[in-house]
This record gives structure tokens, C-alpha cells and sequence, in this order.
């Protein structure tokens, strides 16, 4: 079971051990940790059950053991071609149709030093040949793969150290709003799990999961192409704090032993899924949108960004 990864066996021992107290607190008519116990069976029966969200409760970051190797904070208000192209799309202002939307770079904008991605159902859309004029929801995805976009963009990828991101979230159904990790090895056939090319979802999440899930994201690792023998493995679902009205920070940190998520500096999940890839990965800002954004009632919401930040291990700088 999922569930059941290295960094949740610390976690449900401290359940258990809340449980086995149990019947010696009745005798002694301890309320408060009666209490406890049954808040401990419900977290417990959620979580194996119904995959209901749990609060992060590992290891804090050591950010001491990282130097910073790149970052964007988004501090001077413009879409940086340096690093920064439409992820599925090629060109500087190109309309490319994924899932239920289109994205397009003019649902970008910067506001207080932050980056904004918009989502909207636009009636008149931008008027780019290679796109729709609208009516149509139109949202945005961005990514720095140094492999597009001709030899004007620099990009960035890294090979192992941690990447973070700090963001509120898009609110309303139908979007998924995510930070993510790839390499263009996942668009290959090879079938030797994560070694030469994974996805890394350090967060994503739907607004609307159930009324248990709607503060909380999930970490979801991506292996073997997006054909046939494509595997994944989702983490868990995790609470962060009212992220839809608050900055959060999301983390991966990556070695050769593994991969360590983190939500606001804690550690969340821990897994050597696949395989421990081997190859650079770059990262991706995004917001999906599915059918359900009919229903959304926000519009137009921001997924708001407010820095990208990845650092590598000073023992691999020295």
C-alpha cells in the first residue's frame, strides 16, 4: 500500500503507541487524552482508508547543507525568455490546446514581485495566428528546458539538491495547479523506471478531491514514458496552511539515495520509487484545467508565484 512509505512508519508507530495508552487513560478517566486517542483512530483510519490528508511531521530542512545555484523571485515584473518558455508550446506567443483549455502566455502577468498565472474563460482571446480567438477558458503552463526554443534560451536544469517553490494557490474546481520536475528522457520508451527520465510532481492538487482534501496538495512520482508502460506512484495527501489564501513552500530534495518532499520545510515523504533518476530535471509552473471548471464560481483565479528556487549540496560544489 502507498501509504505505508519509510517517511509514515515513524508516524503510525506514534499512532499506535496513542491507541495502545487507550484503555489505561478510560480507567483513569483522562479526558484530554481519550480525546487523543480517538483523534489518533480517525487519522489513522482516514489515512489507510480513504487516503484522507495528514499534517507533514518529519525532519525539518537543513537548508544549511545547500548553496543556491538558480532562481527567479519574479522581482522585476518581466517574463524572463532567459530561462522561461510555454511548456507544450513552441513559440514566443504561440496557443496550444491542453485538455480543456488553451494556454497562452497572456495569462501571465507580474503583481508586488510575484508571478501571476490566470485562469479564465476569455470571450475574445488573444489574436495570434496559431491560436483560437476565443470564447474559451485560457490558462498557462512555463518551463526552463534549456532544449527549447531555439539557442536564445539559456534555461536550467540540475542533476540532484533541492528545488523550491513559494505560492497561493488557484481557487475554484476544475484546476490543478502544480510545481513539477522532467527531462525529455520521459518521452522516450525506455522501461528502466526513473534512471534516464522521470516526472516529479513536487505538488499538485484539485480543489475539490472531497471537503477533507480541499487544503491539501500530493506529491506523484512519473516513470517509464506516458504510453503503455508508464507507472506512478502518489505519495500522499498532505495539508498545507489555507493555501489558497496563504504563501506555502513546497520542496524536493534529491540525492542518489532517494527523493525527500517537503511542505513548508517539513518533511512529508520520503521514497526511492523507481529508481532515483539519474539525469538532470528542469523545472515546470503550471495550472491544468479540466471539465470541471464549469462549475468554478472564482473566475478568474491566480495561481500567484512568488519565487523558484533550486539549490545544489555543497558537497557537490566543492
Amino acid at each position: 500500500m502507498n501509504l505505508f512509505k519509510k517517511y509514515q512508519i515513524s508516524h503510525f508507530k506514534e499512532l499506535f503507541g496513542r491507541l495502545g495508552k487507550m484503555p489505561a487513560d478510560i480507567i483513569k478517566l483522562d479526558i484530554i487524552a481519550v480525546i487523543l486517542s480517538f483523534a489518533a483512530i480517525f487519522q489513522l483510519l482516514g489515512a489507510i482508508v480513504f487516503e484522507l490528508p495528514v499534517w507533514a511531521d518529519g525532519p525539518a530542512l537543513d537548508y544549511s547543507k545547500f548553496s543556491l545555484t538558480w532562481s527567479d523571485e519574479f522581482t522585476d515584473g518581466v517574463f524572463d525568455k532567459t530561462y522561461w518558455s510555454g511548456h507544450y508550446i513552441w513559440g514566443d506567443n504561440a496557443t496550444y490546446r491542453r485538455d480543456y483549455a488553451y494556454w497562452n502566455r497572456c495569462m501571465t502577468s507580474f503583481r508586488d514581485g510575484c508571478l501571476i498565472i490566470s485562469v479564465d474563460f476569455l470571450e475574445d482571446g488573444p489574436s495570434k495566428p496559431e491560436g483560437p480567438d476565443g470564447p474559451a477558458y485560457f490558462s498557462y503552463g512555463m518551463d526552463t528546458n534549456p532544449n527549447t526554443d531555439g539557442a536564445g534560451k539559456l534555461g536550467f536544469e540540475q542533476l540532484y539538491g533541492y528545488f523550491e517553490c513559494r505560492c497561493i494557490l488557484p481557487k475554484g474546481e476544475g484546476m490543478n495547479p502544480a510545481f513539477w520536475l522532467l527531462t525529455d528522457g520521459m518521452w522516450h520508451d525506455d522501461t528502466d523506471g526513473g534512471i534516464t527520465g522521470c516526472e516529479i510532481d513536487v505538488f499538485e492538487t484539485l480543489y475539490k478531491h472531497n471537503i477533507f482534501n480541499r487544503n491539501a496538495i500530493y506529491h506523484t512520482i512519473h516513470i517509464d514514458g506516458y504510453k503503455e508502460a508508464h507507472k506512478k506512484e502518489r505519495q500522499g495527501f498532505f495539508f498545507a496552511n489555507k493555501p489558497y489564501e496563504k504563501f506555502n513552500t513546497y520542496g524536493f530534495e534529491w540525492n542518489p539515495d532517494g527523493y525527500i518532499f517537503y511542505v513548508n520545510g517539513i518533511e512529508s515523504a520520503r521514497t526511492d520509487f523507481g529508481g532515483v533518476c539519474t539525469v538532470p530535471l528542469y523545472p515546470i509552473l503550471s495550472v491544468g484545467v479540466n471539465e470541471l471548471i464549469e462549475n468554478n464560481k472564482e473566475l478568474p483565479a491566480e495561481f500567484i508565484v512568488d519565487y523558484v528556487r533550486a539549490y545544489q549540496y555543497n558537497d557537490y560544489l566543492s
